[in-house]
Formats: C-alpha cells, structure tokens, sequence
C-alpha cells in the first residue's frame, strides 16, 4: 500500500470513529495562537521518519484530545488507525492531524456603524471635489510650454524661470511643491533662486507683460464700442424729452453759450470794419440832422410837419392801410445814439478782432446806410428807392441779429452796445419796410381784383409780427426786438381809426400783434431765469421750449 492511499484510510477511519466531533464545546473555536503553534511542531515532526510505536503514541494521544471543528469543513479528521504488520514502518508518512483556525464569526453592524449617506457626507469633501475639478479645467486650458531656443555660442542660455523673470546662466531648480494642487498657492523656492512670494495659475504665468496689456486693450476696446453701440439714441428717444430724476436736474440752456476762446489776432480787415461801422454811425447821425430839418430847404420830418408835404403826404399816415402815424419816427433819435454807441464800443481792445464783430458790423454799417439813403429819398419824392432802402435796412439788421444768435455776447456792455441797440434798430425798420412798402404799392396802384385791400394788409401784418416775434425769441429773448416793433405797431393803430382811410382788423391785428410778441418774449426771458437759478440752488429744472 501506497503512502497516499494509507493516508486516506486513516482519514476515514478517524471519521468513521468519531462522528460527533462536530458538536463540541465552542470553548476549543476560540483557542488561541499558541495552541495552533504547539500543534505545527508534532506536524513538521511527523513528515521526518520515525518508527512505529512512536507514532501510535502519539495518534492516540491525538484521539484522546479534543479535535477544534472547523466550521469550513463538515467533518474534521480523527486519529488514524495502527498499521498493519506487513507494511514497512520505516517508510515516513504525513501527519495524521491537520490543524486549521477556525473562520471568525461575521459580526452582526449596529446602527451606529451604518456609514453615513446623507447630504452632510456630500459637504466634507465638496471642497476636495472643487478643487480636483478646478485643477481639470485648468489643464484643459494650459498652454503647452514653449520650445526652447537655442542660445547662440559664446552666450549663457536665458530661461523664464517660473515667476516670470529671466535667469541667465542658472539651471532650472525642481520646484519644492506642487503648484497645481492648488489654484494660488505660495511657493517656497530653492535656495539660492529668485522667485516672486505669490505663484500665479499656470496659463496667467505663460503669459508675459506685453500680452497681458494688449490683452487688456483689446477687452477694453471691444467693450467701448458695443457700449458705445448700445446707448446709441433712437430717433424717437431724440425727439422724446427725458423725464429720469437725474434729467431734471440737468439744465440744458436753449441758446449757445458764449465762447471763452481767445480773439484771434488783428488783421487790415478788422481796421477796414471799424471805419466802416463808424461811417455808418456817422450816415446814421447825418439822416437824423436831415429829418430835423437843420438842412436848408428842406421841411423837418421830426419836430414839423414835413411827412405832409414830402413825397406827396404818403408817409403821414392818412393815404394807406399800413402806414404809422409821423411820430413813428421820434424812436430814430434814440436808435441814433445807440449806433454812435456801438462805433465807439468797436474801437476798444475787446472788439478789434472777435468774431462777433467781425460778422456783424458790416450789416449794422450798411443799414445806417440805407437809412441816410431812406431820408434822402423822401426829400426827393422818390418812393421806390424809398421802399428798396428800407427793405434791404430790415434784411441786413435780420442778419447781424443771426450772427449775434450763433455768437453770445460775453458780457454785459457787449450785449448792451451791440444786442440792444441792434434789436432796437431791427424791430423799428421791420415795421418802416412793412409802411414802405404799403406805401408804395398803394401809390403805384397796384390792386387785385376781387382780393380786398384790408386782406393784403393783414397778410403784410401777419408777415411782420411773425418776423419780429420769431428774432425776439432767440438766445435768452430779446425784448429789445420785440419794443422796437411793438412801438410801430401801437402809432399805426390811431392812424386806423381816427384817419380817413380806416379798417378796424387792422387796428385790432397790430395791437393784438405787438402784446404777443412783448408777451411771448418776457415770457422766454422769464423761463430761462428761473431754470437758471433752481440750476444754481441744486434743485429740478422745468423743461424749457
């Protein structure tokens, strides 16, 4: 018999022997290492050679402790049987005893053992988590480093160290810390090595900082220009009045404000304005001597009763619809001293070369004129040069009063030598052009059939009172304008009732016309000093029209 087969049968025998060794007291479960230990030294014993009566010995000193169960196997093995005579005891053979640990018992979690799976397990690594996430998106993002170039003989090789600054002939030193494990982080270089204290994310230090600036120029343009697109008025926003709170304490003035540009320097023109404005004023002068009547042969316009007898009495009110009565012409004096007023004010440092001047008084010049060569033509009897130099004295006072409008006065007596006896003079020879040309109309017989003379004197009215009232409202309202008109109109409101040639609308149509015109400029005037002084106190401003 073989070694393994008698192995086998004593497997069996010991099982067949003790069949309830599996029942034991759970006390032998729970032995010890130092059993097992004591159990190793018979097994390694057993596999040397040994004779016969030792090993029955020892088997039955096996069989009579108890055998361990084991809770892997369904039955543990028992002590073997004695060999037979016939079989060679001083062939070896296995241990007869295999010890093995028992499996421990699986112990049975408590409640307090279950893992946590709420939402509080989720928030204590949530800040492991952002950063494992901000470190990916990170390295999706880096730039890939760029190659180096290679150093020309002769000369050390120049590396970007890792806070941005050129090291020249030094090796690169290993980094003392993991950079990416933290978006900024404080980097503690080597010895010996220069490093900025704050490390920069990886894609913020490839960058050097010429781009970093072109980047920021780029942004900062791209966003001027679509803001600058996006607030871009509408047609309707630019018709609409705003009414936010912060527009009503915006005070916008509704004329151009004056110019605090220095005067540009003097030219021969300049000199030839001057005497031209002086020429004008002194013509201005000449025609009022004429209509005193201090000319010899010649009747007085003011002070006599020359209107009657010059120019075959058109101009005293009595033959036509539209002409003032004589004493129409007793503001000229006052408009005269006004013109010598403005000559001299020419002359003065602060008017030599501005521009102001510059376009104005060659038209304040040439209706002086005109007004010289009014007087001369109605002591000669001549009515259409008459109309024509009263007509082009409106036009080129109606121009100076533009040129003032786009250029303020800068000061008081500015505005008082050239603005007030301007408008003055604009709006009295709007109402001498209107009388002079009804005048002459109605003594060259010009008639329309089936349109009434007192329809043609109300459009010439209308056309009047609508230019006056029109130049009075510019800049800050210019009542001077509206008193010069309104002084014509009230002397051709007698001459319409009380003479031969009578029409009570166009009575009615010249005093209704002077208070409007007064009225709508007093109006403006008032509107633009009360905004200006809320303005001043920080208070709402009123929109002004």
């Amino acid at each position: 018999m073989t070694e393994k087969s008698q192995d086998e049968s004593v497997e069996t025998l010991a099982d067949a022997k003790d069949p309830g060794a599996e029942t034991e007291n759970s006390a032998a479960s729970t032995e010890d290492s130092s059993a097992a230990d004591h159990a190793a030294e018979p097994i390694a014993s057993a596999r040397k050679p040994a004779p016969a009566p030792a090993r029955e010995s020892r088997a039955a000193d096996a069989s009579a402790s108890p055998e361990p169960p084991s809770p892997s196997a369904p039955s543990a093995p028992s002590e073997p049987s004695a060999p037979s005579e016939s079989s060679a005891p001083s062939k070896p053979s296995r241990p007869s005893v295999r010890w093995s640990r028992p499996t421990p018992a699986r112990p049975t979690p408590s409640k307090t053992d279950v893992p946590n799976t709420d939402l509080s397990s989720f928030f204590d690594d949530l800040d492991a988590k952002f950063l494992g996430a901000a470190r990916r998106v990170g390295a999706a993002f880096r730039r890939p480093p760029a190659p180096e170039q290679p150093s020309p003989e002769g000369q050390p090789s120049s590396q970007l160290g890792r806070n941005g600054r050129h090291t020249t002939g030094q090796p690169p030193s290993a980094p003392t810390e993991n950079v990416d494990s933290a978006p900024f982080a404080f980097v503690h270089p080597a010895p010996g090595t220069e490093s900025s204290p704050l490390s920069l994310p990886r894609p913020r230090r490839g960058l050097d900082e010429q781009r970093q600036r072109e980047v920021i120029l780029e942004k900062a343009a791209a966003i001027e220009a679509a803001t600058a697109w996006n607030q871009q008025p509408t047609d309707r926003e630019l018709l609409e009045s705003a009414d936010d709170e912060e527009d009503l304490f915006t005070y916008i003035p509704p004329y151009n404000m004056p110019s605090r540009d220095p005067d540009p320097a003097p030219v021969r023109s300049d000199l030839y304005r001057q005497l031209f404005v002086t020429t004008g004023a002194l013509a201005a002068l000449a025609s009022l001597v004429w209509m005193f009547g201090l000319v010899p042969a010649s009747p007085a316009i003011l002070g006599g009763n020359g209107l009657d007898e010059l120019a075959g009495g058109w101009y005293s009110g009595g033959q036509a619809l539209l002409s003032p009565n004589a004493n129409f012409y007793w503001l000229w004096p006052i408009i005269v001293l006004g013109l010598l007023a403005h000559a001299v004010h020419q002359w003065t440092t602060t008017q030599i070369s501005t521009p102001r001047q510059r376009r104005s008084g060659w038209q304040v010049g040439s209706a002086s004129l005109f007004m010289l060569l009014w007087t001369f033509a109605v002591h000669q009897d001549m009515l259409t040069l008459a109309a024509l130099a009263s007509l082009a004295a409106a036009l080129a006072l109606i121009d100076a009063i533009r040129q003032f409008t786009f250029r303020t006065a800068r000061t008081g007596m500015e505005r008082r030598f050239s603005d007030t006896t301007t408008g003055l003079f604009t709006g009295w020879a709007m109402v001498a052009a209107m009388s002079s040309l009804s005048i002459w109309l109605t003594a060259m017989g010009w008639r329309v059939p089936g349109i009434p003379a007192v329809l043609w004197a109300l459009l010439g009215l209308g056309i009047c009172i609508w230019a006056a009232a029109y130049y009075a409202m510019t800049e800050r309202g210019r009542i001077a304008v509206a008193l010069g008109m309104g002084w014509g109109m009230f002397w051709l409101i007698f001459p319409r009732l009380l003479s031969e040639v009578t029409s009570v609308w166009v009575a009615i149509s010249a005093a209704m016309g002077a208070f409007v015109v007064i009225l709508a400029t007093e109006s403006r005037r008032h509107k633009i000093n009360h905004a200006e002084r809320r303005a001043a106190m920080g208070r709402p401003v009123e929109d002004i029209i």
